[in-house]
């Protein structure tokens, strides 16, 4: 396309220079309804980090409530994670907030074999339900590799707590937050929450189109 432009006449420059305009603002506009379709979101947590995340995916006005997963506090595997999100989201909408949409968010830790070592990543699953609507939607957020070793020293601890809290203990980090010390400061909760909850927004029935990205 660059060199497409630099290949027309004044005039012609100038209508596709006017055109590009056009649908950058389009563009914006519909990136704006995205995050605006929502004017009032509830989220199962009062954590920091998963309130700024919805806010920062969503926008809008985002109130936190503390629920229970009913689960342990370091879900292992995918259906125990997701388990514990669904159960915040009952718990929450139990409450009847003043909310178009509902957040609900649960992490957990999966293990994988590939070979004779194991594996552990850390996801975040996310559920949304429409409240107008009732129509819900799942994601997950990109993984983080766990060294095994706060992993065995939880298991050795008899699995209490949160592996975050091993890790806090050891890399003098915020045990909400361990993702950021393990990934050098480059991708805190908050960051990869938001963009689980955009994913989530954007398969949800009736999205509208552009989702903000």
């Amino acid at each position: 396309m660059p060199f497409l432009i630099r290949a027309l006449p004044g005039a012609a420059l100038a209508v596709a220079g006017a055109l590009a305009v056009v649908a950058a603002t389009v563009f914006t506009r519909r990136r704006a309804q995205a995050r605006t379709r929502w004017k009032r979101v509830a989220v199962a947590s009062t954590a920091k980090q998963n309130l700024e995340a919805a806010a920062a995916a969503l926008g809008g006005v985002v109130t936190g409530v503390s629920v229970a997963s009913l689960v342990k506090d370091q879900p292992v595997g995918l259906d125990e994670t997701l388990r514990g999100a669904k159960n915040r989201l009952g718990a929450l909408i139990a409450t009847e907030p003043a909310a178009d949409l509902a957040v609900s968010i649960e992490n957990g830790i999966l293990r994988g074999l590939g070979g004779e070592e194991e594996a552990w990543v850390d996801i975040a699953v996310v559920v949304l339900r429409d409240l107008a609507t009732g129509a819900e939607s799942i994601a997950t957020s990109a993984g983080v590799q766990l060294p095994t070793t706060f992993v065995g020293e939880w298991v050795e601890g008899g699995g209490e707590g949160t592996v975050g809290e091993v890790i806090a203990e050891q890399r003098n980090c915020d045990k909400q937050d361990p993702q950021i010390a393990l990934t050098a400061g480059q991708f805190g909760r908050a960051t990869l929450l938001a963009e689980a909850i955009r994913i989530a927004a954007a398969t949800l029935p009736n999205a509208p189109p552009e989702a903000d990205a």
